[in-house]
């Protein structure tokens, strides 16, 4: 079920990507923003979000947990934002 409070600014992942999985990147596809990290072959897909909205979308804290725990650094990112 979405929830439409306590999103997540993309920003603020990208600055804990920065501070807990460095060498982080991404690659924008056409709904999907492809997360990669480190060794790890599958990307973790996190949704763009609504149309017009896709410079700084927001993401829901699912979805940013889920891409912590994809990466091991689930701790890191918990402290980081607050999850």
């Amino acid at each position: 079920m979405a929830t439409h409070g306590n999103l997540i600014a993309w920003k603020d992942v990208k600055a804990m990507l920065d501070a807990c999985a460095p060498g982080w990147w991404h690659r924008d596809k056409k709904h999907r923003r492809w997360v990669y990290y480190s060794d790890i072959q599958t990307p973790f897909k996190l949704p763009l979000g609504k149309h017009g909205r896709r410079e700084n979308p927001e993401i829901q804290p699912g979805h940013v947990k889920g891409l912590a725990r994809h990466f091991g650094i689930y701790d890191c990112a918990k402290a980081f934002l607050k999850l």
